[in-house]
């Protein structure tokens, strides 16, 4: 594995928890916690410090090994195998929903006459060509792009400044306050917990080691920001019902943009970020599924890759039948089958604090 610089790491990170920013956030928030949505943003970004740092903590052991190497090391070869397995599987479901979240979004708004396997078939196959190359293929790419979304994001958000009314924000925690928190570890759950994948990159395999903490915690706070002004600009500008009228409500705010006050009609090509984040995210989770796969040598791994691809296109088509069934799916399974992810980041962390323990005594 070649090495990364560690803003291609920030740009990766960046990419992975700002992905369901579309779609998938403002459909769980907008229902539940109506205008104070931005307050369960800040909340679940506060609670999301927790695995942030618990990966952080994570990263330091065995620099070299990426994160399934570590939990065979840690856990031997069986259990460590286990362990590998079960992350493996919520990963796969996580690709699979980030999926079909943007081929919905491009099939209502862009290619509504378009089979959904259609567009499945050209993402998924730009995602799995992509995971076959080396990580630093992959982070090249995302640095670039991460760079193109994020002048696009604020320029985009500057154009909208006069159109947000502070009315529409209003009133602030008017609401069940369990309902807030609980919206708010949803948020969490879902945005910062699939950060895990990031430890398929070893530590030492970046080349400024000494800046890998800071970049993370820049790029979440980042992050952090970026969904907040994505909750704040979109309920600002349309209030919260035309919000829970629309599917796609970020999208609607887009075709309110007009940079330098001549160019209208740009929210296609400002949407595109929300594509490219999420076929970074895809190819990510390719990426690091396919890594714990034994393989005997290059054109293994490929094959791998393809076979995971062809899984991703086969479910997205054949469970769930509309966007309905996905919102259903989002509240309802998907929450719950990532907060899974809570159990192995406990068990190699109390491992590794064990082996930490028993080296100091020795």
């Amino acid at each position: 594995m070649k090495k990364i610089s560690y803003l291609e790491l920030s740009s990766i990170f960046l990419t992975i928890i700002i992905s369901f920013n579309t779609g998938i956030n403002i459909c769980i928030l907008k229902q539940s916690v109506g205008v104070n949505s931005w307050i369960a943003i800040l909340i679940s970004y506060i609670i999301g410090i927790i695995p942030l740092l618990l990966t952080l903590y994570i990263s330091n052991y065995h620099k070299e090994l990426n994160l399934f190497e570590k939990n065979k090391h840690l856990f031997g070869d069986i259990f460590g195998t286990i362990i590998n397995l079960f992350i493996s599987i919520i990963l796969l479901i996580i690709a699979l929903t980030v999926l079909y979240n943007i081929i919905s979004f491009i099939t209502t708004q862009f290619l509504y006459r378009t089979p959904i396997i259609i567009t499945s078939i050209l993402l998924v196959t730009l995602s799995v060509y992509c995971s076959t190359k080396e990580i630093n293929v992959i982070s090249h790419i995302s640095i670039i792009l991460i760079t193109i979304n994020l002048i696009m994001f604020i320029l985009s958000n500057l154009s909208l400044i006069g159109d947000i009314k502070l009315d529409n924000l209003l009133p602030i925690l008017k609401i069940n306050i369990n309902n807030l928190f609980i919206s708010s570890i949803k948020i969490s759950i879902i945005n910062i917990l699939p950060i895990i994948s990031i430890l398929i990159i070893p530590k030492d395999k970046i080349t400024n080691q000494d800046k890998y903490n800071k970049s993370i915690i820049f790029s979440y706070i980042v992050g952090c920001l970026i969904s907040l002004i994505t909750i704040i600009g979109t309920i600002g500008t349309l209030g919260i019902y035309l919000t829970k009228a629309f599917e796609f409500s970020e999208y609607m705010v887009l075709k309110k943009i007009k940079l330098f006050g001549f160019l209208e009609r740009i929210e296609n090509i400002v949407s595109m970020s929300c594509i490219t984040e999420s076929y970074i995210y895809m190819t990510l989770l390719i990426y690091t599924i396919s890594k714990n796969i034994p393989r005997k040598n290059d054109k293994t791994f490929k094959y791998t890759n393809i076979v995971i691809g062809l899984l991703l296109i086969i479910m997205s088509n054949y469970i769930f039948d509309n966007i309905t069934v996905f919102n259903n799916y989002i509240e309802k399974n998907f929450i719950y089958i990532v907060s899974l992810l809570i159990i192995p980041y406990i068990l190699i962390t109390i491992k590794i604090y064990i082996n930490n323990k028993r080296k100091i005594k020795q």
